[in-house]
């Protein structure tokens, strides 16, 4: 490739200004098959430091087509038509950004490579490179801090360039951000352009009203806690949702077009409780945004009278001719397009809901394939005085015009509420290591983490049945179960973008109902498929970890709601592979599986403290093993299906015993050995007569017969003692 090499910040490159097109490409590779989750933002200044709009995830193009953003797994790229940017268009600021979860962390050093190129292109030309810059040795390390660049690296401010005579001026700033999206650092944005060289820093200065600060917007699939989207400190009660949408045709009276929200409320089996929509917007806990006081409208003042002596037709006013061209009318990108809301008081809910999933529709005909955005806003309007209402989020969910038509309905996103003391919110506290591979490779880890969230469940589980029970009988609950049953729950957003098919809500009610219990991504078939997917079944279990084809696939934890779980490797929903999986009773299992047994080899700790390791097929004991008791005892032998059987060995503390086994016990003609150090717990006085007759080494053969009763005796040959055990 050829083109200006970037290797620092600061460094200056001059882009072409009369150019039919210019490219900007962001690519990275993971050669561990990581699904990685980047997105490249292109943020548009004018002169005075306001933000006029962005192409990016969510809002593909701007600027009336001027500028054009396309993603992909491998890479995004911004694609810009100089000739079609307003004039008034004055930087423009390049943004990478990592998402992160709680399944798992990602950051901008995740990436095996990561790199930014640049093209351009006359007329009906192939792409010319003008640069290219490696962007991982500006990330900032343990070992090598890049100053001034932030200890965490979910997103970096690339480079901004700004119009000058003859060129697109190209500065590279290379800063590292802990934040995961661009909106939540525009004044650093600001910061940038202001050292830009030649760019009008006065005019920056002058300007202080109507500047945006913050732009939350929320991408598809992120998943965080209400409190974490309002920064307000306090608990989340009362969230307000706005329901918007655009598009060609999007309006009243248009034939096959009807636009409407709905919003399904589910319980923790994925069983719908209750829903409010367009039509009905009232519900337990929910209300309607109340319209806006109507505005009294003013009688229009009567024009004044001509004054005909003033009037010279041919002659321009002079007030016309002094009018200076104000600047194009742009959209703020925190203009809302509002249609309805609502509210929910999320204590006031049914005790029951745990979801709340948030659809928009059209089932008029023509699907979505009228709509180019569907868009949903949260608030946090829990203080009671409005202007301490905080922003949650913006949730966009573009849609080119014509691509949905045979999908009337899209997911936006899903409310829900998650108990402190679930299985996920204890693996989350249990895991040192927030990266689920790399959690599940360390197996003493795993073990201590099954063993603390067992007893965390157990714990959950208990008040759950307390409430239970007390509910049923008619009970009043005390004050300090109240307290604890509202202080478990914790409120989530998941956002989704999610079309579905179905020519009435009804026809997508199993689509709904999953969707009430995952989160995570789906495939262009509408399949589960995810590296860090979270999943909830109808029985209370869990499952954290990867999806392929809507199956368990890859690494994963799955936790049992009554106690126990696994952790390690699936293959078609299948615990296959190493992995460690604790029973409801606390026995534990670490080894090999085929098809959800045990098979290959493992070690199996039983309850009592006895141990077998050895070799397993279809879940039993099958192959050579070794078996030790809770008194000392260590049993050799070989198993077939479970049962021991043919030649084998026990080893105590005071005695070898060597023979044959059949249906697990010993059979036919067996040797004993006593040594001198297997003395040790015998009484003295057996012992010294033992050592005195036949030295440190004592062996005698014996026989082992069944009688009737089932009671095994044991005759030995030569000695007058008879050795006898049940």
């Amino acid at each position: 490739m050829a083109g200006v090499e970037v290797s620092g910040q600061g460094q200056i490159v001059a882009l072409p200004f009369r150019v039919e097109k210019l490219s900007f490409d962001a690519k990275w590779t993971s050669e561990q098959g990581a699904q990685l989750d980047l997105d490249l933002t292109c943020c548009i200044f004018s002169a005075d430091g306001k933000l006029r709009s962005f192409a990016g995830p969510g809002h593909s193009t701007a600027e009336d087509g001027g500028i054009f953003h396309q993603g992909t797994p491998e890479g995004d790229t911004v694609t810009v038509y100089p000739s079609k940017i307003d004039p008034h268009c004055e930087a423009l600021i390049f943004v990478l950004s990592a998402s992160d979860s709680d399944v798992s962390t990602m950051n901008l050093t995740t990436p095996d490579s990561l790199q930014f190129n640049g093209y351009s292109a006359e007329l009906d030309a192939s792409l010319e490179p003008m640069f290219q810059c490696n962007l991982q040795p500006h990330l900032p390390s343990a070992q090598v801090p890049i100053a001034p660049s932030t200890a965490d690296s979910q997103s970096m401010i690339i480079c901004a360039m700004h119009r000058s005579t003859d060129s697109w001026v190209t500065t590279f700033s290379l800063l590292s951000q802990p934040s995961h999206s661009w909106g939540h650092f525009v004044p650093e944005l600001r910061t940038v352009l202001s050292q830009l060289p030649g760019f009008p820093v006065q005019k920056l200065a002058a300007a202080q009203e109507g500047v945006v600060d913050k732009v939350v917007l929320l991408r598809r699939f992120e998943d965080r806690t209400a409190e974490a989207l309002s920064c307000s400190g306090q608990a989340v009660q009362k969230v307000r949702l706005d329901f918007g949408w655009e598009g060609a045709l999007v309006g009243e009276g248009i034939e096959g077009v009807e636009m409407e929200w709905n919003a399904l409320c589910y319980d923790i089996t994925g069983e719908q409780t209750q829903a409010v929509s367009s039509k009905s917007k009232e519900a337990d806990g929910i209300t309607a945004v109340p319209d806006p006081p109507a505005l009294e409208e003013e009688e229009e003042p009567a024009p004044p009278e001509a004054d005909p002596e003033a009037e010279e037709a041919d002659e321009p006013k002079p007030e016309a001719a002094a009018e200076e061209k104000l600047p194009a009318a742009t959209k703020n990108p925190d203009d809302f397009p509002q249609k309805d809301g609502i509210i929910i008081q999320l204590s006031a809910l049914p005790s029951a809901t745990r979801s709340i999933v948030i659809t928009i529709n059209n089932f008029a005909g023509e699907g979505l394939g009228p709509l180019t955005c569907a868009h949903l806003r949260l608030t946090d309007v829990t203080a009671a005085d409005a202007t301490q209402h905080k922003s949650m989020g913006w949730f966009r969910f573009p849609s080119p015009v014509g691509a949905h038509k045979d999908r009337p309905t899209v997911v936006m996103a899903k409310l829900y509420k998650e108990s402190t003391g679930s299985a996920f919110s204890q693996w989350r506290a249990a895991a040192s290591n927030p990266d689920l591979p790399a959690f599940l490779a360390d197996v003493a880890v795993v073990r201590s983490a099954l063993l603390t969230i067992s007893k965390v469940q157990a714990t959950a589980n208990q008040l759950a049945k307390t409430i239970a029970d007390k509910t049923e009988a008619g009970e009043e609950l005390a004050e300090e179960v109240k307290a604890q049953e509202r202080a478990q729950w914790q409120w989530r957003l998941g956002c989704m973008g999610r079309p579905l098919p179905g020519a009435a809500l009804e026809d997508s009610a199993d689509d709904l109902k999953g969707i009430a219990n995952y989160e995570g991504r789906f495939d262009g078939t509408d399949k589960r498929h995810e590296q860090r997917a979270k999943a909830i079944y109808a029985n209370g279990d869990t499952y954290f970890g990867q999806y392929s084809n809507d199956r368990r696939q890859g690494v994963g934890l799955y936790l049992v709601a009554k106690g126990g779980g696994y952790a390690g490797s699936y293959a078609q929903s299948k615990r296959s592979g190493q992995g460690v999986m604790r029973m409801p009773d606390g026995a534990v299992y670490q080894g090999d599986f085929v098809g959800d047994k045990f098979e290959g080899q493992g070690q199996y700790e039983y309850v009592d403290g006895s141990t077998y390791v050895g070799a397993w097929k279809a879940g039993k004991k099958h192959g050579e093993g070794v078996y030790w008791d809770t008194k000392g005892g260590c049993l050799r032998g070989t198993w077939e299906n479970g049962i021991l059987k043919g030649p084998g060995s026990y080893d105590q503390p005071s005695y070898q015993f060597k023979g044959n086994f059949k249906a697990n016990l010993p059979e036919g003609e067996c040797s004993f050995t006593i040594c001198a150090h297997r003395t040790l717990g015998m009484p003295a006085r057996a012992a010294a007569h033992i050592m005195a007759d036949h030295g440190p080494i004592i062996k005698h053969k014996g026989n082992y017969t069944l009688p009737p009763g089932h009671q095994l005796c044991l005759t030995l040959v030569h000695c007058t003692s008879a050795w006898q055990t049940s």
